[in-house]
């Protein structure tokens, strides 16, 4: 047994390996190392001289260590003996530490730790905060042992919704909620009605969905409600934590950056602000992606995550072409720098218009990018140099040819059976009109020339052609059963702008053009009235308060037009066709707007929306000035109206 066992070889002791004593050139080359640092031939060869290090025993180990921990733990000591010299003589606290900042796409610093902000209504929500854009409550910073060579940092803010901030019970907004679906959502047509539901667009973003209670609020109660006024003053400033703050960039937060731009005076700007932020996000990207599916033949069965895929780059598309096209109603309309453009045919998204993706608000949107795209190619062609006359009809023909075969698609597109064609047909109507009316007004604004009298034959064409778009305009949405007037109440303030705009601009090209005038002049005025009365009802009566205070100013004038127009052509004073060819002395006087006289006066035709055709004038029909001397007063005005930059003259009787 002794010597079985004594057979079982023990294991061999690992043997140390010789750390060798020359440098690793020498020992390549077999050469004699003298063992210097560097060694006397890698020197005079001019070659790395390397040496194995011999590895270090561990109790060598852990004296480094310990060494390298008492060096550290007495500087953190000299730091805070430092700091509190330094808080003892300035007698408060001194945060060494900012938040840590990575590089963000929309903007230039994102803040990584959360910093909470307080506010009355984060305390009053406390712990039941469950909206969306999670931040912080501000605090002061534990010190760090550096100091940041940063000197700011960027706080995430808290944005609680409606609901949280206690500004309205949940079944109001509900209410308000609903009622944006109910018609505000064919102006701002970005959503998704199978996907944006109230507790999905509320659990996902606070902001949205605070912008959208607070629009629907808007078309229920009107602006001169306090519940709408308390909204809209928690939505301005969740929008601008929301611009400022760069982690609050999301679809989300961009939607309600475009919702808050169609029913608010600073809508420039906001629309710049969401365009950086697509940018920035990537949904130019998302709507060449969806093209590239669908010419490519991959749109037909696929997976379930494919259709997924498919319905995020939708959303994304259609937010991007709103935003594309509300560039172009800003430059055209208002006058902005257009900063964005279709590279070919706009008529190309057509081919996204497929199920099982499309949604029925992408009929309100896709027609309106394809116009306002004609327009703008329009108005480029005409602002690019100086045209002759036949230059310019030929400029305005093309122009008219187009989106009059832009009617004639989207009329065939249209679902007859569709419950909601009849309105989108009457819609597409009105901004034929519009787009044919603006077209020539502002090819007329080209020549230079703005005196009826001295016009050459092609400018009176222009202008006659113009009041015959006009009169259709009119006898669109006064005519039974007066859908688009009845739905004014959801609309953008553009949209009142134009309905008004339109009738003052045929108010005044009746005056100019007095053949017409007497021909016209009684059923421009009944029709006026019937505008009026439909206006009202949509904007919430003349007396017991409005929708908006859009709605407000934009009667006020028109009851004056038609008061002031009904005076200059005699009506139920003197026959209105003597009253246009043989004006009565001094006949300007008539309407020369009195002192101590109350009105408002819309700027926004002057300033705010570039509308061309008020500033027409006759040196032979005096009784134009009325609207002459309101343009004037606009230009001249300084006090403004509930922000929206409007100025107030008296106009009564």
């Amino acid at each position: 047994m002794a010597d079985v066992n004594s057979n079982v070889a023990s294991p061999a002791k690992p043997r140390k390996r010789r750390i060798p004593t020359s440098c690793g050139a020498c020992r390549q080359s077999k050469a004699k190392c003298d063992g210097r640092r560097p060694c006397s031939r890698c020197r005079s060869l001019r070659k790395v001289c390397k040496f194995e290090e011999r590895p270090k025993e561990s109790h060598e180990l852990i004296d480094e260590l310990q060494k390298q921990v008492e060096d550290l733990q007495t500087k953190i000591r000299q730091q805070e003996e430092a700091i509190t010299s330094v808080e003892a003589r300035s007698g408060h606290v001194i945060s060494t530490s900012f938040a840590s900042l990575d590089r963000h796409p929309f903007g230039t610093y994102e803040a990584v730790e959360p910093i909470v902000a307080a506010s009355p209504e984060s305390s009053r929500a406390g712990a039941s905060l469950k909206s969306g854009n999670r931040s912080s409550i501000e605090q002061i910073s534990p010190p760090r042992t550096e100091r940041s060579t940063v000197p700011f940092r960027i706080n995430l803010v808290e944005t609680p919704d409606v609901v949280v901030a206690g500004l309205t019970t949940l079944d109001q907004a509900c209410s308000y909620f609903l009622t944006f679906f109910q018609g505000c959502d064919r102006y701002v047509p970005v959503f998704d009605p199978q996907y944006d539901s109230m507790e999905s667009v509320r659990s996902r973003s606070s902001i949205l969905f605070s912008a959208i209670c607070t629009v629907g609020c808007r078309a229920l109660t009107g602006t001169d409600s306090q519940q709408w006024r308390l909204l809209n003053f928690h939505l301005r400033r969740t929008i601008n934590a929301a611009i400022s703050v760069p982690a609050m960039l999301s679809l989300e937060t961009i939607q309600a950056l475009l919702v808050r731009a169609c029913y608010t005076s600073e809508r420039s700007l906001l629309v710049a602000a969401a365009t950086r932020m697509a940018v920035d996000l990537g949904l130019p990207n998302a709507y060449d992606s969806l093209m590239s599916r669908v010419l490519s033949a991959s749109w037909g069965p696929a997976s379930d995550s494919s259709v997924q895929d498919e319905s995020i780059l939708m959303r994304k598309t259609r937010t991007w072409l709103h935003i594309l096209n509300m560039s172009h109603i800003l430059h055209v309309d208002a006058g902005d720098f257009l900063a964005l453009g279709f590279n070919g045919d706009a008529r190309r998204s057509r081919v996204l218009l497929k199920k099982p993706l499309m949604r029925k608000q992408d009929m309100c949107l896709w027609p309106q990018v394809e116009l306002n795209a004609l327009r703008t190619q329009m108005y480029s062609r005409l602002c690019n140099r100086i045209h002759t006359d036949a230059e310019i009809m030929d400029i305005v023909s093309d122009a008219m040819l187009d989106i009059n075969v832009w009617y004639d698609d989207w009329n065939r597109i249209f679902d007859p059976n569709d419950p909601h064609s009849p309105w989108l047909l009457l819609n597409m109507q009105v901004q034929r009109c519009w787009g044919v009316t603006m077209a020539l007004c502002r090819a007329i604004r080209t020549t230079g020339v703005e005196n009826v009298d001295v016009m050459s034959p092609t400018q009176k064409q222009m202008l006659a052609m113009a009041q015959e778009a006009l009169w259709q305009h009119l006898g669109i949405i006064t005519q039974e059963p007066r859908l688009y007037l009845q739905n004014l109440r959801f609309a953008m303030d553009f949209v009142w702008a134009k309905c008004v705009f339109c009738y003052l601009l045929l108010l005044k090209l009746t005056m100019l053009l007095p053949n017409e005038a007497s021909r016209s002049g009684n059923d421009l005025i009944d029709r006026g009235h019937i505008l009026l009365s439909e206006l009202g009802e949509a904007g919430g009566g003349l007396l017991n308060g409005h929708r908006s205070n859009t709605g407000k100013v934009y009667l006020q004038l028109l009851e004056t037009g038609i008061d002031k127009f009904s005076s200059a052509i005699g009506n139920g004073r003197r026959n209105h066709t003597d009253s246009i060819r043989n004006p009565a002395p001094n006949s300007g006087s008539i309407l020369q707007i009195e002192e101590g006289q109350d009105s408002f006066v819309p700027e926004q035709f002057v300033f705010d929306w570039d509308f061309p055709g008020l500033t027409l004038f006759s040196s032979s029909v005096t009784d134009t000035g009325w609207l002459d001397d309101i343009l004037l007063e606009a230009l001249n005005g300084t006090d403004e109206f509930m922000g929206f930059g409007w100025s107030t003259t008296d106009t009564t009787n």
